[in-house]
């Protein structure tokens, strides 16, 4: 059992894996959270240590139908601490009715969304209070909220991540194929249309008469305006 502790906090995220290349990649994904990240195998006898006191989250990387069966009620059974289970893809027919599972993502998932979902779970203190300033367009990045003239608009994950992306690089041009790959990931095998229909609803929710902050740049892709 290994833990990895920050300077400024001491909140115990248990991150729960069935091998080490599994746990070396997860671990790696949540470094950049502010907690002390406690690596245990879902096959050994340390998971019920490491559960004393309960930790703040628990994070179990299943990748078979026994581990998603078994590990959610083995933890359950020793700590109420919320559970976010990162599964396979073939699994998520079977995430729904599965009891103990408090909030899962795939374990295709990017890295930040995955630190999201802790978050929130844990009730971190997220990295940086900074806000992105665009125009009347403000992008919290402390609490991953976005409003417009004051007002708070309801954005999904991916409009978010891609709205931020966007806005963190104005004025520069991003193909389709570089979004995909930094707001979806490499391992996602959806097409360019998957930006265009998520550009497309981003800029319904941000976007009216007054205020056009996103730019379309024919045969190429898109671009956050630089001057607002």
């Amino acid at each position: 059992m290994q833990g990895h502790l920050s300077a400024a906090s001491a909140t115990r995220i248990v991150v729960i894996t069935a091998t080490p290349e599994g746990e070396a990649s997860l671990v790696e994904e949540l470094r950049p959270l502010d907690a002390e990240l406690i690596e245990v195998h879902s096959t050994g006898d340390e998971l019920d240590a490491a559960l004393h006191p309960a930790p703040a989250a628990v994070v179990a990387l299943l990748q078979s139908t026994e581990e998603l069966r078994s590990i959610p009620s083995r933890i359950k059974a020793v700590a109420r601490s919320p559970l976010l289970a990162v599964i396979a893809p073939g699994l998520l027919d079977l995430i729904l009715p599965r009891t103990g599972v408090d909030d899962f993502a795939l374990a295709t998932s990017s890295g930040a969304e995955l630190r999201v979902r802790v978050r929130r779970l844990a009730s971190l203190n997220p990295d940086s209070g900074d806000v992105i300033k665009r125009g009347d367009l403000s992008i919290d990045t402390a609490d991953c909220e976005v409003s417009l003239g004051g007002h708070l608009l309801e954005l999904t994950f991916k409009e978010y991540e891609l709205l931020k992306f966007l806005a963190t690089n104005p004025g520069r041009v991003h193909t389709r194929e570089v979004l995909l790959n930094r707001v979806w990931g490499y391992d996602y095998y959806g097409g360019d249309r998957t930006v265009d229909v998520h550009v497309r609803r981003l800029r319904s929710k941000i976007e009216d008469s007054s205020h056009t902050f996103i730019d379309t740049v024919r045969n190429v892709g898109y671009r956050f305006r630089k001057e607002l």
